[in-house]
């Protein structure tokens, strides 16, 4: 599994962090992955809707398929 490291985050966003990680009963680096999976899916979703919008889905054009993160 491949691994992140996020250098230089600032003393308000990791408090946040902690703060959304104790409402969801998650280590802080449990919440800051389900935040950035949360955040992709969006990313293809809105990809999907702009795809149907302009007429088809380039990347499957060009031979690449999308693959669900579930």
């Amino acid at each position: 599994m491949e691994s992140l490291t996020v250098p230089d985050l600032d003393a308000r966003t990791l408090e946040g962090l902690r703060i959304l990680a104790d409402s969801h009963h998650r280590t802080p680096e449990a919440e800051a992955r389900a935040i950035l999976v949360q955040t992709v899916r969006g990313l293809g979703e809105a990809d999907d809707l702009l795809a149907s919008m302009v007429g088809g889905d380039e990347t499957e054009s060009r031979g690449h398929h999308r693959t669900s993160l579930e």
